[in-house]
């Protein structure tokens, strides 16, 4: 089973929305569950309108420390991730201002034998060492239950992030043939399917970033752009990548 876990709060309300319709387009089999804060919860009308776009809801009260952070919140994700999972599972953890425009890395998962499958980059002052950028990656069932178990008893840094503390564990309990860590697109890797919406190109467009497999939103804007454009750039990439035909798009 492919089990989608979308963490959120009522500030990214629009943009969970567009995320949850993309991924249960991107991946129709899987299993989408919006994770609510409950000390910033989204309105009624927002989670009413995630369940009919699919997923299903839920709410978890411990401390999340503004951008996930923390102890707290880091064995609160794991064990998340880790509560319904089957060994064979795959497990993706996706943020609510980020979109997963195929599926097709996330099936081969399984038949690859990977324990971790995300975008990566060489670490400052590290050459040997790549760690993975948080919007989206996927775990097998399997080493979502290992870090649980690992995580559980770990000594934590008190502003430790999740992505990062979670995906090093994970590259700590398995060996490297099983990890995959792909570099992001960039001018010198044309090849690169995952990355971030330019808000500073004039030029930019959603049938620039169609053939990805993943884009984030959430990258810093020019000061003259709204945080409500999030969500209507997000919709427009989604309503392109999936349904351009009937929508008559020709971006």
């Amino acid at each position: 089973m492919i089990r989608i876990y979308l963490f959120t709060y009522a500030g990214d309300a629009e943009e969970a929305l567009v995320c949850v319709r993309c991924a249960a387009a991107a991946l129709p089999e899987a299993v989408i569950t919006v994770v609510d804060d409950e000390s910033a919860p989204i309105a009624e009308r927002a989670r009413i309108a995630l369940v009919e776009a699919g997923a299903r809801y839920r709410q978890t009260g411990w401390t999340r420390n503004g951008n996930l952070r923390g102890p707290e919140c880091v064995r609160g994700i794991i064990s998340t991730l880790a509560g319904e999972a089957e060994d064979e599972d795959v497990i993706v953890k996706i943020d609510s201002d980020t979109l997963l425009l195929s599926g097709g890395w996330i099936l081969d998962m399984q038949r690859n034998g990977l324990s971790l499958h995300a975008s990566g980059y060489q670490v400052p002052g590290h050459p040997s060492e790549r760690s993975a950028y948080g919007t989206c990656y996927a775990i097998s069932g399997r080493a979502a239950r290992l870090a649980a178990e690992e995580l559980m008893q770990a000594d934590i840094p008190a502003l430790a992030p999740e992505d990062l503390t979670i995906c090093r564990t994970i590259q700590g309990l398995f060996p490297q043939e099983r990890i995959r860590l792909d570099e992001p697109w960039t001018p010198f890797n044309r090849e690169g399917k995952w990355t971030a919406w330019n808000w500073f190109s004039i030029a930019v467009t959603p049938k620039k970033y169609a053939e990805f497999w993943m884009v984030t939103f959430g990258n810093p804007r020019p000061t003259n752009i709204p945080k409500s454009e999030r969500a209507r750039a997000m919709d427009a990439l989604y309503r392109y990548r999936f349904h351009k035909e009937e929508d008559g798009s020709s971006c």
